[in-house]
């Protein structure tokens, strides 16, 4: 019988080559034909975008693999953005970690999307109800990134880190996000998780059309087995603000702990619930115009 730590280690790894392979976003097709898209800039992005938690530090030739990019290319960036401060050389390592300038941005960006202290009482209540973890998650171009974790205290499986990039299209969370998207921008959204997941037209489709059903039908979407074998969640999105795109709260865990029956009959309905608590005081916030503290 495997022990508590070979399917966290299995599940971790998983989510890491999940993450790896995504690469840059690939419609660029698209972004040829648009006069305002400066390709420069994006390609600086990819590169920061490359900097995870599991993954600190980096040199050219994993950044070119990564992007998808000549070495040459890469390494004309990393030289402008640690003249920049977003990257830092360490010379021994002849690799880059991020620079004050990025990390200055991380508190900004939190501030910004200020939905944490809102949030954390009610993920945890679903994490320790489920006996797995509770996620909150946005877009980020084609795929979908953690940006905060709460997780049961006797859960041991599948410690995938906060910015962690996973799938949009084979996960509950990127699913309930396409969901809570006016028309226009959920196809622009398909087809950037579409490229990204290299999953048909007629594939993605399906998925957009079932992930709707769940919606209509229960309230929230799921993804029972499909992201990573034997891993199982549930997740609903809600409108944090004017200002800010949907974000989905998800609730995950592996088969032998966190069933489908579980989360369906007893985290689900306090999922639905606490999106529309959590909606409710962010805009009730932003409508009288008081801080969310």
């Amino acid at each position: 019988m495997a022990s508590d730590d070979q399917p966290r280690a299995m599940g971790t790894e998983s989510a890491e080559r999940d993450e790896a392979g995504s690469g840059t976003v690939g419609d660029a097709p698209r972004h040829k034909e648009d006069r305002h898209f400066v390709t420069a800039l994006a390609r600086g992005l990819d590169v920061l975008a490359c900097f995870r938690g599991f993954d600190a530090q980096l040199g050219n030739a994993e950044l070119a693999q990564r992007c998808g990019l000549p070495k040459s290319t890469v390494s004309r960036l990393t030289h402008t953005l640690t003249e920049l401060g977003y990257l830092r050389l360490q010379p021994d390592a002849g690799k880059y970690r991020l620079g004050s300038s990025a990390l200055a941005l991380a508190p900004t960006a939190r501030e910004g999307a200020d939905v944490l202290a809102v949030a954390r009482p009610h993920m945890q209540r679903l994490a320790d109800l489920s006996q797995g973890v509770a996620s909150l998650i946005l877009r980020d171009r084609g795929r979908m990134l953690i940006f905060e974790n709460c997780q049961a205290e006797s859960y041991l499986t599948l410690r995938v880190a906060v910015g962690t990039r996973i799938s949009g299209l084979t996960t509950a969370a990127g699913r309930a996000y396409l969901q809570a998207l006016p028309a226009g921008d959920a196809n622009q959204a398909l087809a950037a998780f579409r490229a990204s997941d290299a999953l048909s037209e007629a594939d993605a489709k399906a998925v957009l059309a079932r992930s709707h059903e769940e919606v209509q039908r229960i309230g929230c979407t799921t993804s029972f087995g499909e992201w990573l074998p034997d891993i199982n969640s549930i997740a609903a999105a809600f409108h944090p603000g004017r200002a800010l795109p949907p974000m989905t709260l998800s609730c995950s865990g592996p088969n032998a702990v966190v069933p489908p029956r579980h989360l369906l009959e007893v985290v689900r309905p306090v999922l639905i619930e606490s999106v529309a608590r959590i909606e409710r005081e962010l805009l009730g916030a932003e409508t009288v115009g008081t801080p969310r503290r």
